[in-house]
This record gives structure tokens, C-alpha cells and sequence, in this order.
């Protein structure tokens, strides 16, 4: 094999809840497509970005984080991070180097899902900014006992650190094949999808632990307006935030509106720095009762549909 043949394929980060998989596609990209918090399931979709420089082309896939679900988001936010594992290239996973000495069960199904689809597999513990060194072998050694991994890698995503090497080892692990993507695309992220997600970032992020995992956005409109010179110079967005319940939308709204106002004045905020351009943003609160458990307001939504076609 040439040392410097042409590599592409699809890299599905795989893992736990909250071990910093958006995070990482965020620091490769340089740029937010993820949203990335400290609270757990945040991701719901399956994320699409793509790396490219002289050496290759790495199409990376954000997946749900794997847990036990509850309700019918959470089983189609599951087979979404399957779906993931098994139509890939390359599976990188994840680990949080705080993690007690073992291996969870979750981590386990994602190792046999990419073991028995034939598919290679890359460990990368995460946060290791977080950890004295000498935790770090042990950890490694239960992983490397009880799988094959091509390549062990430390990182932390945060800092940027083992990034490089991460990217190196991802790419000799692929096959010689020419660009997957051949246009500027690089994200599969519209910029609606994204005002949308910014917005439930906001409320992840503002709101208390119960709420958030019970909303969902959708937008309603996307005006543009563009000056003589065919520049955009504002967008106008409305958007729709569903909750299960009537003390959700209370709980949203605050005192004499305050609470809504802040999650609209920080979402607007970051849309803008996306679109590059002012935005006008109106925020409505529709109550949906049990939504996650419907089918319809599911596929409304866009979580019934996931899978990694290009």
C-alpha cells in the first residue's frame, strides 16, 4: 500500500451518553454542528461531518449516545446510533476517562454490534484532562482484553489534545477509495436544522434537568431577506418549542415572560454568528401531551427517518 494513497470512508463516533462525541466532531469541523452540553442525550439525530485535507476524506457520524430507552424518541435516538455502527467504515468509541474499571453493557452492545458487521474498531478515551495519567493503563488494558481495537488513542476534545493523532490513526484504518463527497458540503446540518438545535441547546442549557428531555423544536418559518447585491441581510424565524406538559410551558414561559425572553435572546444570538446575518427570532410554546410516544409528531419532527445515505 502507498504511504500516501488518497483515504475516505464513514467514522461512526459510538458511545455512552454525554462522553463527548459532539464535542469532538465540533473541534474536527472547527466549526458547531453538534449541539454539545454537559447533559446527557443531547444528541438526537445522526450527525453527518466531513473532514477532508490532502491525505483524505473522513465522513464523520455524531451518533445518539446509547442508553436504555424509555419511549419511542429513545428507541428511534437507539436504532439511530445502530443503524450507525453498522453502516460504517470505521467505529470510534468513546470512552470517558473518568469511567469506573469495567466495561458497560451499552459499550458492550456497540463492540459486538461492530464486531459482528465486520467492522474495525478504534477506542478513544475522552476527558483525559480530567484524570491523573496513572489511571489511564488500567482502564485501557480492561478494553484492549476484552475487544480488538486497531488503535488505542487518549484525547481530550475539549482541549484539542490528541486530536492529530486521533485523525492519523482514523485514516490508516481506511480504505484507498477517492472523495465520498465531491462539492463543499460539510455538514449534512441545514441551517434550519441548526437554528432549531441551537435553540434546544438553549433550553438544555437554562432550563432545570426535567424539561428539557420533554421539548422539542420545530421551525415554521424561514424568511430571508436579501439587499441589492443578492446578500442576505436578516432572516426571519418562528419557531414552535413542544412540551409534554402545562407546567412545562409555565415553567418556559417564567415570570411575566423573563424566562422565554432569555432563551430567545441567546438563541438569537447564536443563530446569527451561524447565518452571519441579524435574525429575527419568535419563540411559541405549544403543549403536546406524551409527543415522545407518538408516531405521527415523531416523523413531524424528523426522528423517524434516520439513516447515513449520502
Amino acid at each position: 500500500m502507498l504511504k500516501n494513497s488518497y483515504k475516505s470512508g464513514i467514522v461512526t463516533l459510538a458511545g455512552r451518553t454525554n462522553v463527548g462525541k459532539s464535542t469532538l466532531i465540533n473541534q474536527i469541523m472547527q466549526t458547531e454542528i453538534a449541539i454539545a452540553t454537559h447533559k446527557p442525550q443531547t444528541t438526537r439525530h445522526l450527525i453527518k461531518g466531513v473532514y477532508q485535507d490532502d491525505e483524505g476524506q473522513i465522513i464523520f457520524v455524531d451518533s445518539p449516545g446509547m442508553h436504555q430507552p424509555a419511549d419511542r424518541l429513545g428507541h428511534s435516538m437507539r436504532k439511530a446510533a445502530s443503524v450507525a455502527i453498522q453502516e460504517t467504515d470505521l467505529v470510534v468509541l468513546l470512552v470517558d476517562a473518568r469511567s469506573e474499571n469495567k466495561i458497560d453493557e451499552v459499550e458492550k452492545q456497540i463492540i459486538k454490534l461492530a464486531v459482528s458487521n465486520d467492522i474495525p474498531l478504534i477506542l478513544a478515551i475522552n476527558k483525559i484532562d480530567l484524570v491523573a495519567k496513572e489511571k489511564l493503563l488500567p482502564l485501557i488494558q480492561i478494553y484492549i482484553d476484552y475487544a480488538d481495537f486497531r488503535s488505542v488513542v487518549p484525547i481530550s476534545a475539549k482541549l484539542k489534545d490528541g486530536l492529530d493523532l486521533l485523525l492519523t490513526e482514523i485514516k490508516n484504518n481506511l480504505p484507498e477509495a477517492p472523495a465520498l463527497i465531491v462539492d463543499d458540503t460539510y455538514t449534512d446540518q441545514t441551517e434550519k436544522i441548526l437554528a432549531a438545535e441551537y435553540i434546544r441547546a438553549e433550553i438544555i442549557e437554562q432550563i432545570s434537568d426535567e424539561i428539557p428531555y420533554s421539548v422539542a423544536i420545530r421551525i415554521d418559518q424561514f424568511k430571508e431577506f436579501f439587499n441589492e447585491q443578492n446578500i442576505r441581510r436578516r432572516v426571519q424565524i418562528h419557531a414552535t418549542i413542544f412540551v409534554d406538559r402545562d407546567n412545562h410551558k409555565m415553567i418556559l414561559l417564567g415570570k411575566k415572560g423573563q424566562q422565554i425572553a432569555a432563551i430567545g435572546k441567546a438563541s438569537r444570538i447564536r443563530i446569527s454568528e451561524m447565518l452571519d446575518c441579524p435574525c429575527d427570532l419568535m419563540l411559541f410554546i405549544k403543549v403536546s401531551p406524551d409527543w415522545r410516544n407518538k408516531y405521527s409528531k415523531l416523523k413531524e419532527l424528523g426522528y423517524q427517518s434516520q439513516d447515513i445515505d449520502l
